[in-house]
């Protein structure tokens, strides 16, 4: 007997996580740490409960907190936090590699471990091209 999981229908569960990842990535609420936790929950859901792709959730994840950690524009804490979290998806990837026996999650795991992140450009940096221009 073959297990099937639930399916439910996947787009209000997507545009979900995908608000969700946009207010990660975009710094919406850089004072609330529960957001990463809320959307890596969310993204977890879709897995269980739809056809999304154990790999792809758990790719676009890694992504999403490491293209926030290292996008100069937002706050530092913001950046630093999602960089301190992006071993979670990353620790999903090798679980999914190692039912296959594979290694794909490696690079993944070396572009986490090489990350360095330059500090973050201040209000005043940014309005400097401004009084330039004038």
């Amino acid at each position: 007997m073959m297990f099937m999981k639930p399916v439910l229908h996947e787009l209000p569960y997507l545009e979900n996580w995908r608000w969700l990842s946009r207010r990660i990535r975009c710094a919406l609420e850089p004072d609330e740490p529960r957001l990463i936790d809320h959307y890596l929950a969310e993204g977890r859901y879709l897995v269980c409960c739809t056809e999304t792709s154990p790999w792809t959730v758990a790719m676009t994840a890694f992504r999403l907190l490491l293209d926030t950690a290292n996008d100069r524009m937002l706050p530092w804490h913001w950046r630093c936090l999602c960089l301190d979290q992006a071993w979670r998806p990353l620790l999903d990837l090798r679980n999914l590699d190692r039912c296959e026996h594979n290694q794909r999650w490696q690079p993944y795991a070396m572009q986490l471990a090489n990350c360095v992140l330059l500090p973050s450009i201040s209000p005043e940096e940014l309005m400097q091209g401004l009084e330039e221009d004038e």
